[in-house]
C-alpha cells in the first residue's frame, strides 16, 4: 500500500509539472522591488506581496520594503495584503528599473485577510469557498485572555468548555461535538497529547505568542485526517520580522493569576529568529455553598500522598484545579534563494496541575516538539513543502513523599508530509500530498496502569481541486484516502461551492467525515477510583465513525457591515460512546446509535470610522445523542457572543475600551444511573462579561486593565455539571507590556 501511495503521489506530481514552462529554469531571473506604507508614509513591516496566479512573492521588512525574483519578464498582477487595511493590486513588468509604491487604507472589514487553513493555500478571506472565521491579534487584545479557553469562550459562540472527570482540565465542545472531533494545530501541524478525555491539551497555546487564529468549520478530513470531523483551529505564531524584535509583558490578576513573558528574536538578510519563554500561574479555587462553608476528609490515597478532599455531596461546591507552566519556543528560518528555503521550530512546555486546598502539585504534564520545513519552488507556478514533526507528551503523577513521580501517560507522534502545490492556468490551483503517522502511546487506562504500550500507523495520500470557474463562481473539491494500520484503506470526499453577486455571497457544500477510533478507546482496562468502584474497558471491535454533513450560509458585505447566516446538518453513524455494560456495573466504549446535529449561526459587524466595532454572534445547536429514546447530550442550544470596541489616538497616545460578553441558555439533559434508571439534570444559563481598558504611549509602552465576569456571575448545581467551567466571581486584571525595540528605538 505504501509503495501505490507514492506511485500515484509522484504520477500526480509529474503529470502537474509537465503543464508548466519546461524552459523555466533556464530563464533569467528579473528583479521585482518595492515598498509599502501607509497614509502616513510610514512603512508597513510583515505585509504580503505576491504575484497572483503564482506562488512567487515576499514578505516586507522592518521600513515596509519587499524584493523578490521572476523567471520571466511578462507582465504580471501584484497583490499587496496587511491586515487592517485594504489589499491592492497592481500590472507590473519585471525588469525595470521601479520602485514599486503602495499605499494602503484601513478596511472596513477583515475580509481581505489572508488565510491559510481551509484550503491549504493563501486566499483572502472573502475568495475561501469554505467557512472560516479569523480571530485576528486585535480581537486578542481586546479579550486580554490568560489562556486559550478565555479567548475563545467569548469569540465564538456554539463552543464550551467544561472539566473532565480525573484530570479537571478543560474539555471542550463545539457546535456539538467534543474536542477529539476538532483538530488543533499551531502553524499547520497537528497538536499531539491528550490533557482529558480526548481533548488536547489547550494550555500548550501562549496567547502572547500567537499571531492570529484561523477556524474552518465542518468536517475537514480531507486534508487533515480523522481528528478533523468537526472543524479544524489552526494557531498562527508570529514571526521576527525587524533586525530586532523584543517584547516583555506582566500580568497580574487578584484572583491569584500572574503571566509574565519575554520575546527576543531578529530578521538580517535571509535569517530570521524568534525566541519566546513564558511563566503562568493560577491557583486553585473552589465554590462553596451559600454559607461558605466546606468540610473536609483527610486521607492516604493509593500512592501513600497525603491527599484532602472537599465533601460536596450535599454542600454544592465544585473545585476548579490551579496551575503552574513554563513554557519556551523557538523559531528559525534561512533563505538561501527565491526558491529555496527551511525553517526549523521547537517548543517545550511544562505544566504542574494544582490541587484545591494545600495548593499541592498533582499532575505534571509536559511536551517537546521540533518541526524541520523545507519549502522548494520548481518555478514560478510550482512549489513543494515537506515537513517532518516529533512531538512526545507526558503526564506523570507526582508524589509529596520521597517516592519519585511516575510516568502514566505518553504519546509519542512522528509526521512526515510532502505537499504540492501548483498554479495551472490561472484558473487551478492543485493541491496533493503523501503522508505518513505514527503514534505510540502509554496510558494509566492501559491495564489500570501496568505501563503497557499499543501503536498505530496510518499512511495517507491527498488531493484538492480549486478551480475559478468566473469571477462570480468557484468550486473546491477533493478527496483524502487514509490506509490505517487496523482499519484499513477509507476514502474522505468533500466539494464546496461559492457565488458572488454584487455584495452577496454564497457558499455550500457536502464533506465526510471520519474518524478512527483511538488508542485508548480500543485498548482501555482501567479501575476508576483504583479501589473496584468500577472498571473502564475499551472495545477492540469498534467500527470507524462516519459522518456526512450539508452547509449553506449567505454573507453580505457593505461599507462598514458585514453579516452572516450559516446553516449546517450532520449525520453521524456509528459514534463511539462511552456507556454501561450490560450487566450496568462498569462502562465500555462502543458504537452507538445514530447521532444528529443541526445549526444555525448568525453574524453581523459594524466598523465605524470613528473607531466603534460592534460585532456580536449567535449559534442554535439541536444535538441528539440518543439512548433508549433519552437524549444524553449537554450541550447548550443558544448561545451569544457580543462585543463592543472603541479606540481612539490623542496626539501620541492611543486609547481603547473594550467590553465583551457571553450568553448561554439553560439546558435539560438525562443520564442513566447504576440501578438503570434514567435521571434528568437541568441546568441554568449562563453570563458573564469583561472589560478591558487599554492605553499605548510613545517608547513601546502598553497597559491594560480589565474586569473578568464583571457582573459577578456564579454557577449553581455545579458539582453534578461538567460541561462548563465553573465561574468564581469578579476579577481585576492588570497587564503591562513594553516593545523593547520602540523603546530603544532600534
Amino acid at each position: 500500500m505504501r509503495c501505490k501511495l507514492l506511485i500515484l503521489f509522484f504520477i500526480l506530481l509529474s503529470s502537474s509539472a509537465l503543464m508548466a514552462d519546461e524552459h523555466t529554469h533556464e530563464a533569467p531571473a528579473f528583479k521585482v522591488q518595492g515598498i509599502v506604507t501607509d497614509e502616513k508614509g510610514e512603512g508597513l513591516p510583515g505585509a504580503s506581496v505576491w504575484v497572483k496566479g503564482t506562488v512567487v512573492g515576499a514578505g516586507t521588512n522592518a521600513k515596509g520594503e519587499f524584493s523578490f525574483k521572476l523567471s520571466s519578464k511578462n507582465k504580471c498582477v501584484l497583490r499587496v495584503s496587511f491586515t487592517g487595511y485594504e489589499p491592492q493590486e497592481r500590472e507590473v513588468t519585471p525588469g525595470g528599473d521601479s520602485l514599486y509604491r503602495f499605499v494602503l487604507t484601513p478596511s472596513n472589514n477583515a475580509l481581505n485577510e489572508v488565510v491559510i487553513t481551509g484550503t491549504r493555500t493563501l486566499k483572502p478571506l472573502k475568495d475561501v469557498p469554505v467557512l472560516t472565521r479569523v480571530i485576528s491579534q486585535e480581537d486578542i487584545a481586546q479579550v486580554n485572555p490568560l489562556d486559550l479557553q478565555s479567548l475563545l469562550e467569548y469569540e465564538m459562540p456554539g463552543l464550551q468548555f467544561g472539566l473532565a472527570h480525573g484530570s479537571g482540565l478543560p474539555e471542550l465542545k463545539f457546535q456539538g461535538s467534543a474536542g477529539g472531533y476538532v483538530l488543533f494545530m499551531i502553524d499547520g501541524e497537528r497538536i499531539a497529547g491528550e490533557g482529558s478525555s480526548n481533548n488536547i491539551d489547550y494550555s500548550l497555546i501562549d496567547m502572547d505568542n500567537v499571531e492570529r487564529i484561523e477556524i474552518v468549520k465542518g468536517p475537514m478530513s480531507t486534508l487533515y485526517g480523522s481528528q478533523a470531523m468537526g472543524g479544524v483551529v489552526n494557531i498562527i505564531t508570529k514571526d521576527a520580522n525587524r533586525p530586532f524584535t523584543g517584547n516583555v509583558s506582566v500580568r497580574y490578576g487578584n484572583n491569584d493569576e500572574s503571566k509574565y513573558s519575554l520575546s527576543l528574536g531578529t530578521k538580517q538578510g535571509r535569517f530570521s529568529a524568534l525566541t519566546s519563554l513564558s511563566y503562568r500561574k493560577r491557583d486553585a479555587y473552589a465554590l462553596k455553598d451559600e454559607e461558605g462553608q466546606i468540610e473536609y476528609s483527610y486521607y492516604k490515597d493509593i500512592y501513600g500522598r497525603d491527599s484532602v478532599v472537599a465533601d460536596t455531596s450535599e454542600k454544592g461546591m465544585s473545585s476548579v484545579n490551579g496551575f503552574e507552566i513554563w513554557q519556551a519556543n523557538q523559531k528559525l528560518s534561512y533563505t538561501f534563494n527565491e526558491n529555496f528555503r527551511i525553517s526549523l521550530n521547537g517548543t517545550y512546555y511544562n505544566n504542574d496541575v494544582l490541587e484545591y486546598v494545600e495548593q499541592k502539585e498533582k499532575d505534571r504534564f509536559s511536551n517537546y516538539s521540533i518541526n524541520p520545513r523545507v519549502y522548494y519552488a520548481i518555478n514560478d507556478s510550482h512549489i513543494l513543502d515537506f515537513s517532518y514533526v516529533f512531538e512526545n507528551y507526558e503526564k506523570r503523577y507526582v508524589y509529596t513523599t520521597s517516592l519519585p513521580s511516575k510516568k502514566v501517560f505518553g504519546d509519542l507522534t512522528n509526521t512526515v508530509r510532502l505537499n504540492y502545490t501548483g498554479y495551472i492556468h490561472e484558473k487551478h490551483t492543485l493541491t496533493a500530498g503523501i503522508e505518513v503517522n505514527t503514534q505510540k502511546l502509554q496510558h494509566y487506562w492501559f491495564d489500570n496502569g501496568s505501563g503497557k504500550k499499543f501503536d498505530a500507523q496510518t499512511y495517507v495520500l491527498y488531493l484538492q481541486e480549486d478551480y475559478e470557474v468566473s469571477d462570480s463562481f468557484s468550486v473546491l473539491a477533493g478527496v483524502r484516502s487514509d490506509c490505517h494500520s487496523k482499519y484499513g484503506f477509507h476514502a474522505s470526499p468533500k466539494i464546496s461551492l461559492m457565488y458572488k453577486y454584487g455584495v452577496l455571497t454564497l457558499r455550500g457544500g457536502y464533506g465526510m467525515g471520519f474518524r478512527i477510533p483511538s488508542l485508548k478507546e480500543l485498548h482501555s482496562e482501567y479501575d476508576m477510583g483504583g479501589q473496584g468502584f468500577f472498571m473502564i474497558y475499551g472495545n477492540e471491535d469498534l467500527e470507524p465513525e462516519i459522518s456526512h454533513q450539508g452547509t449553506f450560509s449567505a454573507e453580505v458585505t457593505k461599507g462598514i457591515f458585514n453579516g452572516s447566516v450559516s446553516g449546517y446538518y450532520t449525520r453521524f453513524f456509528d459514534e463511539i460512546a462511552l456507556g454501561l455494560t450490560s450487566d450496568g456495573k462498569d462502562q465500555q466504549y462502543y458504537n452507538a446509535d445514530d447521532a444528529t446535529r443541526t445549526g444555525v449561526d448568525v453574524m453581523a459587524q459594524f466598523r465605524f470610522k470613528n473607531g466603534l466595532t460592534l460585532k456580536g454572534a449567535y449559534a442554535y445547536i439541536d444535538v441528539h445523542s440518543e439512548v433508549d429514546g433519552y437524549n444524553m447530550a449537554s450541550d447548550r442550544p443558544h448561545s451569544l457572543t457580543f462585543t463592543a470596541n472603541y479606540s481612539k489616538t490623542f496626539g501620541k497616545v492611543a486609547l481603547s475600551a473594550a467590553l465583551n460578553g457571553r450568553w448561554m441558555s439553560s439546558v435539560e439533559t438525562w443520564y442513566k444511573n447504576s440501578a438503570g434508571g434514567y435521571v434528568k439534570n437541568e441546568y441554568e444559563s449562563r453570563t458573564f462579561c469583561s472589560l478591558n481598558l487599554g492605553a499605548r504611549f510613545p517608547r513601546g509602552f502598553r497597559f491594560t486593565a480589565g474586569i473578568d465576569n464583571l457582573f459577578d456571575f456564579k454557577d449553581k448545581n455545579v458539582t453534578a455539571d461538567q460541561s462548563v467551567t465553573p465561574q468564581r466571581g469578579i476579577g481585576f486584571i492588570g497587564t503591562l507590556s513594553v516593545n523593547i525595540a520602540d523603546l530603544l528605538k532600534l
